[in-house]
């Protein structure tokens, strides 16, 4: 082999080792990126997993979730389960809007099923002092026990919120009405 030929195969051996560094680095490269990324991946499901599920009627479960979910599709914009969290956060979004919308509802019959009621309560309650200005104090200890009756069937005992403004007065009365019918008798 003369001296071209050898120098020839030194050239064409350190091209081959050149190749063969670039391929591993390039292996090497490829597969930090792929362990990189597949750790990402499972961080990031594991976050996802680790968001506390709401019960269907659980409103402030459900904003929790939410909000917690909404955090994490804005701190990790692509990744593979990105498309799936947003389309719960979707879902989410309309079931806590039908959840309020049917609370505001709920709450909404409630006042207008107490205004009834403190009117019902309230037309007895005048029907008892009309009875008491006529002087058919029995007929008004009738209606005034209806009226107190009615009231406290909403709810608005001693013990609510917001107890009828009446109500204090009309026991007094009604004692006042049952003492009167006891010294009769």
């Amino acid at each position: 082999m003369n001296r071209d030929d050898a120098n020839f195969e030194d050239l064409r051996r350190a091209a081959n080792r050149r190749r063969l560094v670039h391929l591993v680095l390039a292996c090497t490269g490829l597969s930090t990126l792929l362990t990189v990324g597949v750790t990402r991946e499972v961080s990031i499901h594991r976050e996802v997993s680790a968001v506390a599920p709401a019960s269907a009627g659980d409103l402030a479960g459900m904003e929790r979730r939410h909000a917690e979910l909404e955090g994490l599709a804005s701190s990790h914009h692509f990744w593979t389960g990105a498309l799936r969290v947003r389309n719960h956060l979707s879902e989410l979004t309309l079931a806590i809007a039908e959840l309020k919308r049917a609370v505001e509802a709920r709450e909404r019959d409630e006042q207008q099923a107490l205004q009834r009621t403190r009117e019902d309560a309230e037309l007895e309650r005048v029907r008892g002092l009309v009875a008491v200005e006529r002087g058919h104090y029995s007929e008004a200890l009738l209606h005034f026990k209806a009226a107190l009756g009615t009231s406290d069937s909403a709810g608005e005992g001693r013990d609510s919120e917001e107890p009828w403004e009446h109500r204090d007065q009309l026991i007094t009365d009604i004692r006042a009405l049952e003492q009167w019918e006891e010294e009769r008798r």
